[in-house]
């Protein structure tokens, strides 16, 4: 818990502080979602067509979201201001962040990608549904190994691998997993409530609703992703001077 709420309190000078960068990853998802609203379903529908422009889409998503990421991260760990919203392509250090942050997108919806070839396959519900509910832990579980992993690479921390992040977060997982549940999970609560709100009007592209709903979406998305940031920063600073003092004694 003072986890937690030190990681609220750094969250909160975040906002204050890099409140152009928030309001850029803003933007950003916000004219992901619109582009994405101009496709046409029957590309999206199908199956290679809809991973083909899946993958586009989370590369683009990486790419754009990499520097607020790197920033929101340095601030926390080094308490350092980013000045502007830059691309720091010739950094190998920026390149590799992109490149994991994509990989990591890429993994998180492998559940959703597989419920998509099984319902192809014509799978049973319920062999769908464990199926799914299985990847979708292993998922979990691999990328809570992995918290620590962007955060070194943004500070161009010594030894930023996914096997160092995996035994750094060893013991660690359920700890690191309830930080992440208690955090969120309000502000998917935020975004429930307002689709029980919008109801029908979701539906009904270009409405007022479905604007709405889009914008409020971007908004969550927005905060989500910015105390997530924060919370892998956190734990990166926790277990790394964790460790470092074992590797002392």
């Amino acid at each position: 818990m003072p986890t937690l709420v030190a990681a609220y309190h750094a969250w909160g000078r975040l906002l204050v502080a890099m409140w152009p960068m928030i309001l850029s990853a803003f933007l950003v998802l916000l004219a992901i979602s619109l582009v994405v609203s101009f496709v046409p379903w029957r590309l999206s529908e199908r199956q290679l067509t809809g991973l083909m422009l899946g993958l586009v889409q989370d590369a683009v998503w990486a790419f754009l979201l990499a520097p607020i990421v790197i920033a929101i991260h340095r601030f926390v760990i080094l308490n350092e201001i980013a000045p502007t919203y830059i691309f720091s392509i010739g950094k190998p250090a920026f390149r590799m962040f992109v490149g994991w942050l994509f990989a990591l997108e890429v993994f998180a919806g492998l559940p959703f990608d597989l419920l998509g070839v099984l319902q192809t396959l014509n799978w049973s519900l319920l062999g769908s549904t464990l199926a799914v509910v299985a990847a979708l832990i292993v998922v979990v579980w691999v990328l809570l190994r992995l918290t620590m992993l962007l955060p070194a690479i943004a500070v161009e921390a010594p030894g930023a691998t996914p096997s160092r992040a995996i035994a750094d977060t060893k013991g660690q997982t359920l700890r690191v997993l309830a930080l992440f549940v208690l955090a969120i999970l309000p502000w998917f609560a935020v975004e429930v409530i307002g689709v029980v709100l919008l109801g029908p009007r979701l539906r009904m592209t270009s409405t007022p609703g479905a604007i709405v709903s889009s914008v409020m979406g971007c908004v969550v998305q927005t905060m989500i992703l910015s105390i997530s940031a924060v919370l892998a920063s956190y734990v990166f600073m926790i277990l790394a001077a964790q460790v470092k003092r074992a590797d002392q004694v």
